[in-house]
């Protein structure tokens, strides 16, 4: 069934507490969302070490990660507005049993088919807990602090992924089992996890039964707020497209391309695209984030730079294009955040929040399944330029559209 029409009985959005508890409740809600998408990047490092064990090659590596996003974007097609209706916590809480499952799966996972369940259970996880936390943060924050709730998120967004390689890298280049010490590690972090969700204020307070639907995205009416939004959504889709190509492939073409064979090296170059997103996020001018050309700028410098070291075999050149790619995937990320919070209809705000991170991962999966299965047909430097050369396409398209005028 399609869902593309709101509710007819549509829930009373409000912050139910104020002062201090709002405030512990925001910090909690902020805390655990870094948890879960860190969660997110921990296995990027450890593919090569599970293709060995597994017999598999890049298509495979890639599948494995477009198995991630599929799960994410079921889940904010299906599961994530279900917060409007249920309430904030028990998503949350779903949400995060949902990773300690895939968590079991990473720890137990033997095969590939294994693997696969793990990748779409912890995408699932992330779909879901993306878009409610993002709400909750936003309703805990009060109308009065909206850009400090846009911030937050982004920052926990971005943070936990850059998190989550780093961890994993350094785990298995100096632990003692490179495939499950780190796992083991945050699954018992999920525990107080979960305690803080439970704690948490509601935020959901005329709670209805929520019907399960495949709903149709939601988008503002029609008007300069839709044309605002699906810019916003477009950006956001281009810029996911580069942060999938280094959480699937670039590990293997650091170790193939550019010799890089220490697995926390590998972990610390994938994570510094999302901390230097994190950075971008919170230390440029308010105008780098509202402006036209800064964000769609960094995004195509980036991604022609880090394109010639892998053509040059230079791994400076390679990291400086990392750099830029990050500061434009960041500023893309967090102005869009902020567009979608801002646009929102209180009564709806995971739904439009769920669309605005189904073009984000969306933006990950053909993209990415596409460059694993061109990588077994022709070498990795022209699959990953003919990449290069679509994400910079669509960036510029999209900043030389000019605003429609607005509509009455």
């Amino acid at each position: 069934m399609i869902d593309d029409v709101a509710p007819d009985v549509r829930t009373h959005v409000v912050p139910p507490v104020h002062g201090r508890r709002a405030r512990a409740g925001f910090w909690l809600v902020a805390a655990v969302y870094t948890l879960v998408m860190l969660g997110g990047t921990l296995p990027i490092p450890l593919y090569a070490f599970w293709a060995p064990q597994m017999g598999f090659g890049p298509f495979t590596t890639t599948l494995v990660f477009a198995v991630y996003a599929l799960g994410t974007v079921l889940a904010l097609m299906v599961f994530a507005s279900l917060s409007d209706r249920a309430g904030r916590r028990p998503l949350l809480a779903a949400a995060l049993l949902a990773a300690a499952a895939s968590t079991v799966l990473f720890l137990v996972a033997r095969d590939v088919p294994t693997l696969l369940a793990a990748r779409f259970l912890c995408g699932l996880s992330t779909g879901v807990f993306t878009a409610t936390a993002t709400a909750a943060l936003g309703e805990l924050a009060g109308a009065e602090h909206t850009r400090r709730a846009s911030t937050v998120s982004t920052v926990s967004n971005m943070g936990g992924l850059g998190l989550g390689a780093i961890a994993a890298g350094l785990f298995a280049q100096y632990g003692a089992d490179p495939t499950h010490l780190v796992f083991r590690v945050y699954l018992v972090g999920l525990i107080p996890a979960f305690l803080a969700v439970v704690v948490t204020p509601e935020t959901v307070m005329a709670r209805q039964r929520p019907a399960l639907s495949v709903r149709r995205p939601a988008v503002p009416d029609r008007g300069t707020g839709r044309t605002e939004f699906l810019r916003a959504a477009a950006a956001v889709l281009a810029a996911f497209a580069v942060s999938g190509l280094f959480s699937s492939l670039v590990p293997s073409f650091l170790r193939e391309q550019l010799h890089v064979h220490n697995v926390a090296a590998v972990g610390a170059q994938v994570g510094l695209l999302f901390l230097v997103a994190l950075v971008a996020q919170v230390a440029v001018p308010e105008r780098w984030i509202s402006g036209r050309w800064p964000a769609p700028a960094f995004l195509m410098a980036g991604v022609v730079v880090f394109e010639t070291g892998l053509w040059a075999r230079s791994l400076p050149t390679f990291a400086a294009g990392t750099l830029l790619a990050g500061t434009g995937i960041g500023l893309v990320f967090r102005g869009g955040v902020g567009v979608a919070q801002r646009l929102a209809d209180p009564l709806r705000r995971a739904d439009l929040l769920a669309t605005y991170f189904l073009a984000a991962y969306t933006g990950t999966i053909v993209p990415t399944l596409a460059l694993g299965l061109l990588d077994q047909m022709i070498n990795q430097g022209v699959a990953t330029l003919l990449l290069a050369v679509t994400v910079v396409a669509t960036t510029l398209a999209g900043a030389l559209r000019r605003p429609a005028a607005a509509t009455a």
